[in-house]
């Protein structure tokens, strides 16, 4: 029998969805090009730390912060049209049917060290699925799309439902999790793609990713929040290192970007600008009182007893 890709329509029973061809073969190539270069910039002079620079490293976040971008200005904006895409909301709004918000960017790669298969996992969301309208779909979706052919990322259809079967538990959990890295687990799906195809899925589904030295991958990864978790996530926690994304705030931040698109992130801005504007307002109090000290050329009292 052949098997057919799951629709967005369906992911709220099935974990997963793919959309073929969600990016021509020439956009899929220019965000390539885009995605080297900054990851190139990033293992010289990365702006965040999490995760580390390393041999082991398979990810980085925030591939929309500007500083990757201050001598490619249309780079920044043809990588936001993409990541905001019509036919890419589209297809969220299909499998999710809540509202949502842009929530993070990141890029997976292969690593310059030693290969590994990724551990078997549900994302930790705490008490974000209870908040939700639609518990099936979680907090939200990540969506996986092909820069390069790529079938690194595996999951266990249905698994969003339910909790760990005793067969899945012995492997993602048992024994202090040592063996969830096995091949071994029942019922997984290897998802194969193609360069700008996409792969979105539940983040409560059990999942990993591949990351082998001799095989290149290149994954653009666009990860999305329901409106309602994220309005309790920021009244709970506050800003947290995905969310605190301050260059919004910049005048000229979404130029060249398409007004249907323009429109999908100034929502997200409009949301967490109260927040990012305190954070820089408590800054500036502080750095004006370390300006007054040192023109003054008294003692520092932050660094003394």
């Amino acid at each position: 029998m052949t098997s057919v890709d799951p629709a967005p329509a369906v992911l709220k029973e099935q974990s997963y969805a793919v959309v073929r061809g969600l990016f021509d073969p020439e956009t899929a190539a220019r965000l390539h090009q885009i995605c080297e270069r900054v990851l190139a910039q990033w293992r010289k002079a990365p702006r965040h730390d999490n995760p580390p620079v390393g041999p082991q490293a398979n990810y980085m976040r925030h591939l929309n912060d500007p500083e990757y971008h201050r001598d490619h200005p249309d780079d920044l904006a043809f990588l936001l049209n993409a990541l905001g895409a019509p036919q890419l909301i589209s297809a969220i709004a299909e499998a999710l049917g809540e509202d949502f918000l842009f929530f993070i960017a990141s890029l997976y790669f292969n690593p310059a060290g030693q290969s590994e298969d990724g551990f078997w996992h549900k994302d930790k969301i705490g008490d974000e699925v209870d908040i939700a309208q639609n518990t099936a779909t979680g907090s939200g979706l990540q969506i996986q799309i092909a820069l390069v052919p790529s079938d690194d990322l595996e999951l266990v259809p249905q698994s969003h439902l339910r909790d760990y079967t005793p067969a899945e538990h012995a492997i993602c959990v048992a024994d202090d999790a040592r063996n969830n890295r096995s091949n071994d687990m029942p019922g997984q799906v290897r998802v194969s793609l193609q360069p700008g195809d996409a792969a979105m899925f539940s983040q409560t589904c059990i999942h990993r990713g591949r990351y082998h030295k001799d095989k290149l991958r290149r994954t653009l990864m666009l990860s999305v929040k329901k409106k309602v978790v994220a309005a309790h996530s920021l009244r709970q926690r506050g800003l947290d290192q995905y969310s605190d994304q301050p260059w919004f705030l910049l005048p000229d931040y979404l130029n060249g970007v398409n007004p249907e698109v323009r429109a999908f992130f100034q929502e997200f801005s409009d949301f967490y600008a109260p927040h990012w504007r305190a954070k820089l307002t408590e800054m500036l109090k502080y750095s004006s009182v370390l300006r007054t000290l040192a023109e003054s050329g008294a003692p520092n009292p932050f660094f003394t007893d």
